[in-house]
C-alpha cells in the first residue's frame, strides 16, 4: 500500500490467477479421480479413507497448478516489470545496456520461464507413483514445489541481470535455510483463501527483495547487470 504505483503491475497476475483457480477447481476433481484411479483402483472399508485423503490431496495439487505456474507464465512480462520497479527503489539503479541487453534480457527470462514450468510438471510427474503410498505424495509434492517456487521468485530478478539458473540454485544453497523457508512460506500462502489470489505479485516481490538483500551481501554478483556508472558507484559504496 505504501507504493500505490506497484499496484498495477500486479493487477493482472491478481486476475490471472483468479481466473486459473477457478478452472483449477472445476477440472481437478475429475482429473484427481482419473489419475488416482488409473494408478490405484478406489479401495473398500479402511483403505477408502486413504484412498479419498489422496485423492483430496492430489485434486489440492492440480487446483495449485492451475492456479499458480500456468499464471506465471502467463503473466511473466508483468511480474517481471513489478520486480523491476522494486530493484530500482531497493537499490537505486535500473538496467541498462540498450536494445542488445533488453533482447538479452527477454530471451533468458522466457527460457528460464519455459524450464522452470517444464521442471514443476516433471517433478510432479515422477512423484506420481508415491501416490499408491498413502499420505506420501502431499508431503513430498509439497515439499517439491516450495523448492520449485523458491528458485521460480529468486530467477525472476536474477533473469533479468543475466544470471543462469546454476546462479539461483547457488545463491538459494548459499543461504540455508533461508531460501527453504523463503519458498515454503510462498507455497503455503495458497493454502489461505485470498492470500492466494496475491501469490504472484507477492512472489515477485518478496524474490526481488532476496535478490537486493543477497547483492548487499555480496552473495551474489550484480555488476554484470549495472550500466558502468552505477557498477562503479557500488564498488565505491562496498570499499568506502
Amino acid at each position: 500500500m505504501e507504493r500505490p504505483a506497484l499496484w498495477k503491475y500486479a493487477l493482472l497476475p491478481v486476475l490471472l490467477t483468479f481466473a486459473g483457480l477457478a478452472a483449477g477447481l472445476a477440472v481437478a476433481a475429475p482429473l484427481s479421480g482419473a489419475i488416482l484411479g488409473s494408478l490405484w483402483g478406489e479401495s473398500q472399508g479402511l483403505l477408502a479413507v486413504a484412498w479419498w485423503l489422496t485423492r483430496a490431496a492430489l485434486y489440492l495439487v492440480l487446483v495449485y497448478l492451475a492456479a499458480v505456474a500456468l499464471p506465471v507464465a502467463i503473466s511473466a512480462p508483468f511480474a517481471d516489470r513489478l520486480s523491476a520497479r522494486v530493484e530500482e527503489l531497493e537499490l537505486g539503479t535500473a538496467g541498462g545496456g540498450g536494445l542488445a541487453r533488453a533482447a538479452a534480457e527477454a530471451w533468458l527470462g522466457v527460457a528460464h520461464a519455459l524450464a522452470r514450468l517444464a521442471v514443476l510438471l516433471l517433478g510432479h510427474a515422477i512423484l506420481l507413483p508415491c501416490l499408491l503410498v498413502p499420505f506420501v505424495y502431499p508431503a513430498l509434492a509439497f515439499v517439491w514445489t516450495a523448492r520449485w517456487t523458491a528458485v521460480e521468485y529468486l530467477d525472476l530478478p536474477m533473469a533479468r541481470n543475466l544470471h543462469r539458473l546454476r546462479a539461483v540454485r547457488a545463491a538459494l544453497a548459499a543461504v540455508r535455510p533461508l531460501g527453504a523457508g523463503f519458498g515454503a512460506v510462498l507455497a503455503a500462502l495458497f493454502l489461505l483463501p485470498f492470500a492466494n489470489l496475491l501469490i504472484v505479485p507477492i512472489g515477485a516481490v518478496a524474490g526481488t527483495l532476496l535478490y537486493c538483500d543477497l547483492v548487499r551481501g555480496d552473495h551474489i554478483e550484480r555488476s554484470r547487470g549495472l550500466p558502468p556508472a552505477a557498477r562503479d558507484r557500488r564498488s565505491v559504496e562496498m570499499n568506502p
